[in-house]
């Protein structure tokens, strides 16, 4: 069941959990999926350890590889007192990547994050600052690059959930995007984790933010930044639409939505901006249509 905000669908509450105040990043299960990656990874490590401080480091990471993938740890692992471990999945997607790292941590909460991600130094001080009760948490995903691709992506916000009032004057997201969110591992048991019949890396998220929202309260924790290397191109750009547009269509048959792809102008108005914004309305269009 679902009610329309002027940003999107919501789901109606089923129960109210509380989640208990985060204390201390210690709390922290790090999950990283990877496919295909393996620099990502590298990088992505390389500057947790040299941007974190010390007692600000999460309980471990857990990076779960695809099945046809391998990932030698940078030796800068061994320098810091927590748990870095390499699981695999069966090469279904990355929900059930996802599943199998958070059913492998050990810690109270879990942030999910994607393997070509680059973390700041508040990366997980942000959530500590917004913890309020909330089962899960959306980030701030900015652009690690500055190119006019990545400068678009940032431009038009689009990995970052839409808000909405409904559940009172507190903005909260209408979903969650995995590329930087904390969930209550409690919460995550609680619906049974990411729907691993959404086999690709659109959707699944969405999906999961939706059913957390039947049970407790999303929230923001905007201070918490992760930078997204947009360094795949045009080509990587048309690439990732059409994935969207194609899990919209999934959405779209799960929930009885009205989410197909229309055109729009570009938030930041320039020739660049809106050639691109007309190539990821065919981009969604594609993946709406022939998936």
């Amino acid at each position: 069941m679902f009610y329309f905000s002027w940003y999107g669908f919501v789901p109606f509450k089923k129960q109210n959990m509380a989640a208990p105040i985060i204390q201390t990043t210690n709390e922290i299960s790090v999950v990283i999926p990877v496919k295909k990656n393996r620099k990502g990874i590298e990088n992505f490590l390389n500057d947790l350890f040299k941007t974190l401080e010390p007692e600000f480091l999460p309980l471990e990471i857990i990076i779960v590889c695809d099945k046809d993938e391998t990932v030698k740890l940078p030796s800068i692992c061994t320098r810091y007192p927590i748990r870095v471990i390499v699981l695999c999945s069966n090469g279904h997607g990355p929900a059930m990547a996802r599943n199998v790292g958070w059913r492998n941590a050990r810690g109270k909460w879990i942030l999910f994050t994607d393997s070509d991600c680059r973390p700041t130094t508040n990366w997980l001080k942000g959530y500590i600052q917004a913890s309020n009760g909330a089962i899960g948490y959306a980030g701030r995903i900015r652009a690690f690059g500055r190119d006019s691709i990545s400068m678009y992506y940032e431009s038009q916000s689009t990995l970052t959930p839409p808000a909405n009032s409904q559940l009172g004057a507190v903005l909260s997201p209408d979903y969650l995007i995995t590329a930087n969110a904390l969930i209550w591992k409690s919460a995550l048991e609680a619906i049974g984790g990411f729907n691993e019949l959404i086999k690709i890396a659109a959707g699944e998220d969405i999906d999961i933010g939706f059913r957390l929202r039947e049970i407790g309260n999303l929230s923001f924790a905007l201070d918490s930044v992760v930078l997204h290397d947009f360094n795949d191109g045009l080509v990587g750009f048309v690439r990732r639409f059409r994935r969207y547009g194609k899990g919209n269509h999934i959405l779209a048959r799960m929930y009885n939505l009205s989410i197909k792809p229309r055109r729009f102008r570009p938030r930041r108005k320039c020739v660049t901006n809106y050639f691109l914004a007309y190539i990821q309305y065919l981009s969604m269009l594609w993946g709406w249509h022939f998936g």
